[in-house]
């Protein structure tokens, strides 16, 4: 059973940037679970806090529902612009249909990458709401990449019979049948044709 005395101890060892980055980690795995009593505890440190220290604090105050100020923290964050696909998946989940409309208003207004887009539609539906705009993203390199759009042309991806049919259904050119000097016989002896049978003297 967790203690406010612990949870405020790992909330301080969240925020001391001079610490580890495991030990930070493990504060903030700890902190996003069950920790309900230190909600305001974590608001008043968020609204002093800035740069990775505040974003880590914003992500784990989203996995509490029902805060207003907490949803007003992830909007926030959105309209920073700096990681716009994780805070539109964030708003998404937390469940505040007010969202809808904020979210459809900030694909109009910003250009957005394909990966943007998605996850800002992918908010919406996930609210309850409707989705209509669908904007060509055919040049987005994400989403060439998704569809498969510029993969090369490799010889891993050729069939392995394409040597087999080439030569008109032959398996090997010894199969041939000589048309180096026009006699058409496998047994050709004519030792000027190029056929590359066996040639011999009569």
């Amino acid at each position: 059973m967790k203690t406010k005395t612990e949870m405020l101890e790992m909330l301080r060892a969240l925020l001391d940037e001079s610490l580890p980055y495991a030990k930070r980690l493990e504060a903030y795995e700890y902190l996003s679970e069950d920790c309900e009593e230190a909600v305001e505890d974590m608001l008043a440190a968020f609204y002093a806090a800035d740069g990775d220290t505040g974003k880590m604090l914003i992500e784990i105050l989203s996995r509490y529902k029902g805060d207003p100020a907490i949803y007003m923290g992830l909007v926030s964050y959105l309209y920073k612009g700096e990681d716009v696909a994780l805070f539109a998946r964030l708003l998404g989940s937390y469940g505040d249909e007010r969202a809808i409309d904020l979210l459809k208003s900030f694909a109009e207004e910003y250009e957005l990458d394909y990966n943007e887009y998605m996850e800002v539609r992918n908010a919406v539906e996930q609210l309850g709401g409707d989705w209509v705009d669908d904007k060509d993203y055919s040049d987005d390199p994400f989403y060439r990449y998704l569809k498969g759009l510029d993969e090369p042309e490799t010889d891993s991806r050729r069939s392995p019979f394409e040597g087999m049919f080439a030569g008109g259904g032959k398996e090997s050119d010894e199969e041939e049948d000589c048309d180096g000097c026009g006699c058409g016989d496998d047994d050709c002896g004519d030792d000027d044709c190029g056929c590359g049978h066996a040639h011999h003297e009569e």
